[in-house]
């Protein structure tokens, strides 16, 4: 196949690789090309100047989605997300009549449920903030625009150069919450294979995954086993009273994406984390 990356970070450059590898041809779009693997064809591309982007070859075949806020704020993820999107449905259906998928990753934030709700692709939409609201808007976009798509809404993406636990941890900033805290996370590699996995899937790919591990892990557990790990003392527990239960305290179900034949690398954050610890893989620059 002929494979487009849209700005391609690291989750990207890790999927052009594997797709490389199984032989395709890697095309890459982000800001510094430079930085992108020399065997991938790579341009430096803003997408926030649509007037400049480059020519799309009409035979792509596959097209993978993975944005980034121009800011952190509302107006940022408008522009990076949305108003990218809707560029990229004009150009795709002008430029690329063989499309045969994109692959739009998305966000868990997108979606509620709390009290360690069991929470699959057939929930609604319940954006809590409003930057989560202008992922949920970008996916009903995309879903609504006549192209071939599907959407993998990951989960909190781990791994080499993502280590928040790790770091604090060693800080020791670490603090075990004192209500539930349920987590969900998927490793960089994972979540990189899931997007390989989801194309080779061809028609019978669904328009929707949850892209999360096996096991949704409770804060506290996760910090608890970092310290055996690293040997360091115990968190203390957080003195701050507990704060109301919000959308994140809920559990994330893989079963859709399981079925479909994708086998975990890292099955839960055991794993992952241990992985991360041998210094087994490397961040894309």
């Amino acid at each position: 196949m002929k494979i487009l990356l849209i700005s391609c970070g690291d989750v990207a450059t890790e999927a052009g690789l594997r797709f490389h590898a199984a032989g395709h041809q890697i095309t890459a779009w982000r800001r510094d090309s430079s930085k992108l693997p020399s065997v991938f064809t790579g341009y430096n591309v803003d997408l926030l100047e649509a007037d400049s982007w480059p020519q799309i070859d009409p035979e792509t075949d596959l097209v993978l989605f993975t944005p980034v806020p121009a800011t952190r704020d509302v107006t940022g993820y408008e522009r990076g997300y949305l108003q990218t999107a809707q560029q990229l449905i004009e150009t795709l259906k002008a430029s690329c009549p063989r499309l045969k998928r994109i692959i739009y990753v998305s966000s868990s934030a997108v979606l509620g449920g709390s009290e360690g709700q069991l929470v699959n692709e057939t929930a609604p939409l319940e954006p809590a903030r409003p930057t989560a609201k202008v992922l949920a808007d970008t996916e009903t976009l995309l879903a609504t625009s006549g192209l071939p798509l599907t959407i993998l809404r990951a989960s909190g993406i781990y791994g080499p150069g993502r280590t928040r636990l790790i770091d604090q941890m060693r800080s020791g900033s670490a603090q075990l919450p004192t209500q539930s805290h349920w987590t969900n996370r998927i490793h960089r590699d994972d979540l990189a294979q899931a997007i390989v996995h989801v194309a080779s899937l061809g028609q019978k790919a669904e328009a929707l995954y949850l892209a999360t591990d096996s096991e949704p892990a409770q804060l506290a557990d996760v910090y608890l086993f970092l310290a055996k790990e690293l040997g360091s003392k115990i968190p203390e527990t957080s003195t701050e009273p507990p704060t109301s239960r919000n959308a994140s305290d809920r559990r994330l179900n893989n079963a859709r994406l399981l079925a479909s034949g994708f086998i975990p690398r890292f099955p839960s954050y055991r794993e992952g984390y241990k992985s991360i610890l041998a210094n087994e893989s490397s961040r894309h620059a």
